[in-house]
């Protein structure tokens, strides 16, 4: 049985492309053990994938502030002797770091122990972590037209974003009902990726009047910040238009097929989810993302005709910009069509089939290695 050390944990982003790779790994007689955080997306996930084997590290993300540099370079070393101890106690054939700051630790242990180490990428901004370990790295997984400087480039492989087995698209209709929601009124999502975006929930909670004026329902995820509630409107025909609002949902897959439009932030695991339900989008970059890579998301995302992106400077225009989309049949139609042939390549699969060669050309595993040097 092969085995791999899988450093995803820190925020949704990560967390959710480790979990599907582990799921197809799995597949294949794989046995999988997932670095996580503490943080409660993990925690959250986690207890939907009793499949796995878990083991929490302590981390912290760079910073050039001096008290912050200092606390991230403790962590560090300590998360590195942790992740070696891990290496040598359960003997994986290939470790595997998702681009957060969990993955420099296990990577550097991974390096040390003489294992095959990779790493994927998915955003259209390659991060720090991703940039250090790519000069030892023996694979890289970035998005196609993503650059990056490393030693060998022939150690790149260009793919998407892997997918959890549970998102797939599912009836609008019935997605609907599930969620609540009338099946015959549009359905508005808003999401701020895992921890919530404050603008867009204090945008969502003054536009509500003027969306039910037009028959347009919300489901607003808010984050871990406000508490599940729900608000209800009548349109000027006397319909009722309710708006639900939710701290987390377990089930993406049902909130992303009932949506006829959602309103994002960009990152990357979002846009791949969007894509495989079919969601048209406007996304919103966070502003302060690191390396702009929110941005760079939201213009590829544009570029391939699945939504439209703005900025959150002009969040004043936001409620016209989703009536004009909401309600032009074609156009919508045109992004969903685009969203289908985005999303045609099966990434886990191409991912796995690649670890399955490295691992095999990398010889003897280090269990094998460990029991012939006792042999000697």
């Amino acid at each position: 049985m092969k085995r791999a050390l899988i450093a995803c944990g820190g925020t949704g982003g990560h967390m959710s492309p480790g979990i599907a790779l582990a799921e197809e790994l799995t597949s294949r007689n794989w046995k999988c053990t997932l670095l996580i955080s503490n943080k409660q997306v993990d925690s959250r996930l986690v207890r939907k994938y009793d499949q796995f084997e878990y083991e929490t590290v302590d981390g912290r993300p760079f910073s050039v502030r001096p008290d912050r540099l200092l606390l991230f370079l403790v962590s560090l070393v300590r998360g590195t002797l942790k992740c070696s101890r891990l290496v040598h106690a359960s003997n994986p054939d290939v470790v595997i770091g998702f681009g957060g700051f969990l993955s420099m630790p296990a990577m550097l242990a991974g390096y040390f122990a003489g294992l095959p180490t990779v790493v994927h990428e998915a955003n259209r901004v390659a991060g720090r972590v991703t940039r250090i370990v790519s000069w030892f790295a023996r694979r890289i997984y970035l998005p196609k037209g993503v650059k990056i400087r490393t030693k060998r480039s022939s150690r790149i492989r260009y793919v998407g974003m892997p997918v959890r087995n549970e998102i797939v698209s599912q009836s609008k209709t019935e997605a609907k009902r599930k969620l609540g929601l009338d099946p015959q009124l549009k359905v508005l999502v808003i999401m701020g990726g895992s921890q919530g975006a404050e603008s867009l929930n204090k945008w969502v909670k003054a536009s509500l009047p003027a969306l039910a004026q037009k028959e347009v329902q919300v489901f607003c995820l808010t984050g871990g910040s406000d508490t599940d509630g729900s608000m209800t409107f009548k349109s000027p025909k006397g319909t009722e238009v309710r708006s639900l609002f939710r701290r987390f949902s377990d089930d993406m897959a049902t909130v992303l097929s009932a949506a006829d439009l959602v309103v994002s932030r960009s990152g990357a695991g979002s846009i791949a989810e969007m894509m495989r339900c079919r969601a048209p989008g406007i996304l919103i970059p966070y502003p302060y993302s690191a390396d702009d890579h929110q941005v760079e998301n939201a213009r590829h995302f544009e570029m391939l005709g699945c939504g439209l992106r703005m900025s959150q400077d002009y969040l004043g225009d936001l409620l016209k910009e989703v009536q004009d989309v909401l309600f032009n049949e074609w156009l919508m139609q045109k992004f969903r069509h685009n969203l289908e042939l985005a999303d045609r390549k099966d990434v886990r699969e191409f991912m796995a089939n690649d670890l399955e060669r490295i691992v095999a050309g990398n010889g003897l595993s280090m269990a094998a290695r460990t029991e012939q040097g006792l042999r000697a």
